[in-house]
């Protein structure tokens, strides 16, 4: 198949409305081994290809796209492709929500203008906001804000991971909009992860306090107070809150990595955007146990994976490029 005939069924998929059944016929031929990289290519030129700017006029376009974004997503050792296609997905559906929430918020709809930041993997970027509030955003993460900060709130759109530290402002609220929650702060240090493919989008308070929404229900709501995490499960929508170190949750700005009570899964996605990689491995038998461990700055990736195979016991790796395949040494 050639690859503009691959663009056309990718780009017909998102641009009209199908049904269910087309729907599943889609994702069923999405994930099929055949012609991966052909498909990934023609997604990432029509990703290239989206506009820059920002319009205030796609309500309909908005809940169009989160319809044929499926609820239940394959295994990521199974379907890599299909998580990153998940992802330019998730960043279109809320570069859209944006702007026309933005525009709800203002007495008198003004033009703004935006600014798409993305991280890709192996990075992080510090960015300094037009109020003076400071934003840290991790790999593989999309930060979307104002340049100028003109409605009745500071409002920004994160997907991925994010530490802020907000510039006081008590008539003009901080707000951090994902897929799931809203972070409202005055002034304040606060984490946001909230990363598509994950299982839960979390909130955790440094000082100050903050105000946690649902935002498919606004009448939910929670005020954090230091070393507060909140986490809300995406799979049965419950929210819980523990007490934690949140200096060490946000300390992957200064190169740390530290686990506390995550599972396998946890620790190879994070891997993943660290060190861009793709970790395959066998998460029926590496799912059930929680892990607590410290990386420090200066650890390669072979570093952390000595560490890894050490702690699971009976699993070993082999890096090839860019990946790296975890298996058990009986095998």
């Amino acid at each position: 198949m050639e690859s503009s005939s691959i663009t056309n069924i990718i780009r017909t998929f998102f641009e009209k409305d199908v049904s269910k059944n087309t729907q599943f016929l889609f994702r069923r031929w999405f994930r099929l081994d055949e012609y991966q990289a052909e498909k990934e290519k023609s997604m990432e030129k029509l990703w290239d290809d989206s506009p820059s700017v920002i319009s205030a006029q796609t309500m309909d376009d908005f809940a169009k796209i989160k319809s044929l974004i499926s609820d239940e997503m394959p295994a990521k050792s199974v379907y890599p492709l299909y998580k990153r296609i998940f992802n330019y997905a998730a960043v279109i559906t809320i570069i859209i929500a944006s702007s026309v929430y933005i525009t709800s918020q203002l007495a008198e709809p003004a033009q703004l203008e935006y600014t798409q930041l993305s991280v890709c993997n192996g990075k992080s970027v510090k960015i300094t906001l037009s109020d003076g509030s400071i934003v840290t955003v991790n790999a593989g993460s999309t930060l979307i804000y104002p340049k100028s900060f003109l409605a009745k709130t500071r409002t920004v759109f994160l997907i991925g991971e994010a530490n802020f530290s907000v510039a006081k402002n008590p008539n003009q609220p901080f707000i951090v909009k994902t897929m799931y929650l809203d972070v409202r702060a005055l002034g304040t240090k606060f984490n946001v992860q909230s990363y598509p493919n994950a299982d839960y989008t979390k909130a955790t308070l440094i000082e100050g306090s903050v105000k946690v929404d649902m935002e498919m229900n606004k009448n939910i709501s929670n005020i954090l107070k230091p070393n507060d995490q909140l986490t809300y499960s995406h799979k049965d929508g419950t929210i819980t809150i523990d007490q934690v170190d949140a200096e060490k949750i946000a300390s992957w700005e200064k190169g740390y990595l530290i686990f506390q009570g995550v599972t396998f899964e946890e620790i190879a996605t994070t891997l993943e955007r660290k060190y861009n990689v793709e970790i395959n491995y066998d998460s029926k038998k590496l799912k059930h146990q929680s892990y607590y461990v410290k990386f420090n700055p200066n650890e390669s990736l072979k570093d952390v994976l000595n560490v890894l195979c050490q702690l699971t016991g009976d699993v070993n790796y082999e890096i090839k490029d860019s990946r790296v395949y975890f298996y058990t040494r009986n095998n």
